[in-house]
């Protein structure tokens, strides 16, 4: 793992209409082929801090570098280009889905939005996107049959696969996860989390692993960030996560969970 940042951001705000600051100058990083674990409760400000960052929530100030490039300086179209290297894969696998298409169509849209990409991945590889597709599957432990099937077929974890298939889609940089395992059973989770530390390190790809579930960040992330009211508590390395001087915050958190 080198030192050098894909992803950072300065002071990251953001304030719904309501008032409510749901996140407030927020500055992090991720460091190329790290996982970063951001943890903090539900209404910490976690998941729109996510959405920020992938564009999907118009932030109130702050700046986003991604891969060298300064983000919020972008013209839509180059900022667009720009985030076919990081890619999401969000807490419920159910709602990630259109229900009406079919698995192969919904994990290849990512390239159907990149098609540049897309023709880029196939003349590297050969084959067809069909072949692509069946290939993705197999690196999630997943039957190429299932490709013909639509979501309703698919259990969650099945579908979560899927979706961490389709985020690996376009071979990105980065991958932000945001609750990926909170919806599952706790026998799906183990094996979920497994894959993604297993594809990590043969992928050779950054997370940003977003949850509640202190035990979950411990075990994926080098790196971990605590995060509550829209405020970055602290940032450590995950071995240094019990050590006396962490913020109090952190040492409930740690006593709620067996790490």
């Amino acid at each position: 793992m080198t030192t050098d940042s894909i992803l950072s951001c300065e002071g990251i705000t953001k304030t719904f209409r309501d008032g409510n600051r749901a996140v407030d100058g927020v500055s992090l990083s991720v460091r190329r082929g790290e996982c970063l674990g951001l943890v903090g409760e539900s209404g910490s400000g976690k998941s729109t801090l996510s959405r920020c960052l992938l564009g999907l929530e118009q932030m109130d100030a702050g700046s986003i570098d991604f891969g060298g490039l300064e983000l919020t300086s972008l013209s839509r179209r180059r900022r667009r280009k720009a985030q076919r290297e990081m890619q999401m894969v969000f807490q419920n696998p159910s709602s990630s889905f259109n229900s009406r298409l079919r698995i192969r169509d919904s994990l290849l849209e990512p390239l159907h939005c990149y098609p540049e990409r897309a023709a880029e991945i196939i003349d590297r590889r050969g084959g067809t996107l069909t072949d692509y597709a069946a290939e993705l599957m197999g690196i999630v432990d997943l039957d190429a049959a299932l490709l013909g099937r639509y979501p309703a077929d698919l259990s969650g974890g099945q579908k979560q696969r899927v979706a961490i298939a389709r985020a690996l889609s376009t071979e990105p940089s980065l991958i932000i996860l945001d609750e990926p395992t909170a919806s599952l059973d706790v026998s799906v989770q183990a094996t979920v989390l497994n894959l993604l530390k297993d594809l990590q390190d043969s992928k050779r790809v950054s997370y940003l692993f977003i949850s509640h579930d202190l035990a979950a960040v411990y075990f994926m992330a080098d790196r971990m960030t605590v995060m509550r009211d829209g405020h970055l508590l602290e940032t450590f390395d995950s071995a240094q996560l019990q050590e006396v001087d962490r913020d109090p915050y952190t040492k409930q958190l740690v006593s709620l969970f067996s790490i």
